[in-house]
């Protein structure tokens, strides 16, 4: 079961997941093979950390076959069924949480069965459902152009010829879909072909941004389409140096119009479009103005209280990274220390421990608090690879500024035998790695020897050590290199 991609699967559902999966798989309707029911029973009974011991297949064969002879090709089959199931189970999953498609669907199928008693009612549950939700993005337009269609399809069905508004509300509902839908694409393309030059083309989108502009179907009364065009507009002149002024406009214009518009967004939709709003100041900062960095912790002050930046009701270690990262940057030690305590239940469970430890003993280091940087590192174990390298960099780091030579010596070897022989990190990381390793053992060694070398021994050494510098075009660390050289 260790290299099934059914184990990752059930390992991203959430307490209640599991146990609606479970129900799910006991009810007849879904299900009746008990053989699949007891595989998940035994699945189940590795939670959380789904050891591989525990989850070998033979062991769970004999569970499953009791008697039988192993055979590989029954649990595999059983496997492949049990994760139909659960693609099934999620796909019904989204359904529940669809209330207004739900309606629809019923609408459709008491159409296709000319039941017209109760599709008066069901319409009319669905507008509820419709104008108690605060939802008004491109998919309230493609759920209202659907929900339209089928009441016209009703009004036809039961003989009227006279005017009926859903036809209109439909065409107007699908206009708006495709103008807000088309805007929303817009914007992602541009940011990609920014980030990777790749080249993609929005078709007709001149005739969309011409309608907006004439304020067609009263396209500006919707704030969730004027959205979406303020953040094309802030991303097309943010990379013209000429339109700097106009591009902070549209930034600032577009933070007050989506803080003000929440409740208009789902959640995940208004994390991708304050995302654009963190690449606009990262690029900015990139550009030379670091000013922007109390821009970008702003909005993740603003983020973090809103609960935007969470998924699945945790915080993702690479977002509280992130945070404290920035908050280093513009030396709000204070705030920073007080943001890790503060939201450290917000991550999860097996992450946070390490998290925890490795981002206070970042902000110690830049604390220069050495020893405590290296006390919160004691110990801890990092599986991921990120946080590993980042660890074992903070540790050389301070091994450096404590002037610890044998700590410092072994910590470079051990660290070099970690990076050539993981076989998970690019091949790109593990070049700027090891390059990093080299020059700050030669800088850390000329550190040491200084008092025994001559002068132009010396200068000649520290020479070198400046041309290896200059002739590296990839390396981890570089400014904390170019630092510590100039120190020399």
């Amino acid at each position: 079961m260790n290299n099934s991609i059914l184990i990752p699967l059930i390992k991203r559902l959430s307490a209640r997941e599991l146990t609606k999966f479970k129900e799910y798989l006991a009810s007849p309707i879904y299900n009746k093979r008990e053989k699949i029911r007891t595989l998940y029973h035994q699945i189940s009974l590795c939670a959380p950390n789904y050891k591989p011991a525990k989850l070998n297949k033979r062991r769970i064969f004999d569970k499953i076959f009791a008697g039988d002879d192993y055979d590989e090709l029954k649990i595999n089959n059983l496997a492949s069924d049990l994760l139909s199931l659960l693609y099934d189970f999620l796909a019904y999953w989204q359904y529940q949480k669809n209330k207004a498609l739900q309606k629809q669907l019923l609408v459709k199928e008491l159409l296709q069965r000319d039941i017209h008693d109760h599709i008066d009612r069901n319409a009319r549950n669905y507008y509820k459902t419709q104008a108690n939700s605060s939802i008004r993005n491109f998919e309230y337009f493609h759920s209202e152009y659907e929900m339209h269609d089928k009441m016209d399809q009703y009004a036809l069905a039961k003989g009227i010829r006279a005017y009926d508004p859903h036809l209109q509300q439909k065409s107007d509902a699908l206009d708006l879909y495709y103008i807000g839908n088309k805007l929303r694409i817009a914007v992602d393309m541009t940011s990609r072909n920014f980030v990777s030059n790749a080249g993609y083309i929005c078709h007709q989108l001149p005739d969309i941004l011409k309608a907006f502009e004439e304020n067609s179907l009263k396209i500006k009364t919707h704030p969730a389409l004027s959205i979406y065009y303020k953040t094309l507009q802030m991303l097309e002149a943010s990379h013209h140096e000429d339109k700097d002024n106009e591009s902070e406009f549209h930034f600032k214009e577009l933070k007050k119009q989506l803080s003000e518009n929440l409740n208009l967004f789902p959640v995940e939709e208004l994390r991708v479009l304050y995302l654009y709003l963190q690449n606009y100041c990262i690029y900015k900062i990139n550009s030379g103005q670091s000013t922007y960095y109390q821009e970008i912790l702003d909005l993740y002050k603003f983020l973090l209280e809103k609960k935007i930046i969470f998924k699945n009701g945790y915080l993702p270690q690479s977002a509280y990274k992130n945070i404290v990262t920035v908050g280093i940057r513009l030396k709000d030690f204070d705030w920073t220390e007080k943001m890790i305590y503060q939201h450290q239940e917000n991550l999860l469970p097996k992450e946070r421990e390490n998290v925890v430890a490795y981002n206070l003993a970042a902000v110690y280091y830049a604390k220069k608090d050495y020893k405590n940087a290296l006390q919160q590192l004691h110990n801890v174990e990092f599986t991921d690879n990120s946080f590993h390298l980042g660890a074992k960099i903070i540790q050389l780091k301070s091994y450096y500024e404590t002037d610890e030579y044998e700590a410092f010596i072994a910590l470079i070897e051990a660290f070099r035998k970690y990076v050539r022989r993981n076989k998970d990190l690019a091949k790109y990381r593990k070049e700027a790695n090891l390059n990093f390793l080299k020059m700050a053992s030669q800088i850390f060694s000329l550190q040491n020897k200084r008092s025994i070398y001559k002068p132009e021994i010396y200068t000649k050494k520290r020479e070198t050590i400046k041309q290896n510098l200059q002739s590296l075009s990839v390396v981890a660390n570089k400014e904390w290199l170019l630092e510590i050289f100039g120190r020399l």
